[in-house]
């Protein structure tokens, strides 16, 4: 028996379906889902009773929305419903102006600027003008104003051209400081009185006239010879150049005072005030005063050999004269130089 022949006798091996009774229904679009805005709007609305808002609230609602985070809502929406249930209760839903109205305080992030909208309206077919950059009148006003402007600059320039001596403008003083105010003539008989930094104006019963301070200065020699404390004589000198320098005191004693203090700090290999010295003392030498500048132009290469400042050397090797190099300390520094180059 073939199978052909016993295929009807048999049961089908699978179920039949109804297509169209089973097949499942096409989703529905929701329409007109509720955003948070609008789900709190109609709350508000609800509980107002008066769900007709002006376009200006809801341009702010949802101003506000977009201007707050999502930690923040329920505060923004519970201080929304606050100000329009005031706005509503005290009949000024349309009064307020709520385009400039300031947003919620729950509202944590930057708000979108509000664009104006340029509108153009027409009624009974007649279209409002009022804009147009290029009409008759605006035209006229453009043309008139650059008239004024030109006749204003003809009028500048003519001024200009007669006057035949320019008037000088007063020099602006206003943040000139007038140091010769400021200049004090010491009065203080002391003549040994340690170093103290300055944090307000010189006192003229601190400061020592320059008659005091030749008397210092020679005692402060005979105590280094004696008495070698070079903590006590560096202060001393220190207090000297501050009092020099509050009195605005710059002749040949002022150079003495540096000189005799580089002299010292070398000695005990204080590079530190020995460069402020000489520093000042260049300064002092380039305005005339006396003093023994070449023994500190020797001790200045000698300074920046030690240093390693190749620039400042052959700076000062640039500015020597001739005369200078002639000169026994300048000299013996220039060997120096050209054995350490060797």
């Amino acid at each position: 028996m073939s199978w052909r022949s016993n295929s009807a006798d048999k049961a089908p091996m699978y179920t039949a379906v109804d297509i169209s009774k089973q097949s499942p229904k096409a989703p529905q679009i929701q329409k007109n889902k509720k955003t948070p805005v609008l789900k709190s709007s109609l709350s508000i609305a609800n509980t107002s009773g008066d769900s007709t808002w002006p376009d200006s609230l809801k341009v702010y609602v949802e101003r506000s929305f977009a201007a707050c985070s999502t930690s923040a809502r329920k505060r923004l929406e519970k201080q929304l419903n606050q100000i329009i249930s005031s706005a509503v209760k005290n009949k000024k839903l349309n009064s307020i102006n709520w385009t400039i109205r300031p947003l919620p305080k729950a509202c944590d992030l930057e708000p979108q600027p509000v664009l104006p909208v340029k509108r153009t309206s027409v009624s009974a077919g007649i279209i409002d003008t009022s804009d147009n950059f290029d009409s008759e009148e605006r035209k006229e006003r453009r043309l008139h104003r650059f008239q004024k402007e030109a006749e204003a600059e003809a009028a500048r320039k003519e001024a200009e051209s007669s006057s035949t001596m320019p008037i000088p403008q007063p020099p602006n003083t206003a943040d000139v400081h007038n140091w010769d105010a400021d200049t004090i003539v010491g009065t203080c008989t002391r003549l040994e009185k340690s170093y103290f930094r300055l944090t307000s104006a010189p006192d003229p019963s601190q400061v020592r006239p320059l008659s005091v301070l030749r008397n210092t200065l020679e005692l402060l020699k005979r105590k280094w010879v004696e008495e070698n404390n070079y903590t006590y004589i560096c202060s001393q000198f220190k207090s000297m150049r501050q009092d020099l320098t509050v009195q605005r005191i710059t002749n040949s004693f002022t150079v003495e005072v540096y000189e005799t203090h580089a002299r010292v700090a070398l000695e005990t290999n204080d590079l530190g005030e020995y460069n402020q010295c000489q520093t000042q003392l260049k300064q002092l030498y380039a305005m005339g005063l006396p003093g023994h500048a070449m023994e500190f132009l020797a001790y200045r290469i000698l300074y920046f050999l030690y240093t390693r400042n190749k620039g400042d050397i052959n700076a000062a090797m640039a500015a020597m004269l001739p005369s200078e190099k002639q000169d026994q300390a300048v000299q013996h520094a220039l060997s120096v130089r050209a054995a350490m180059a060797a």
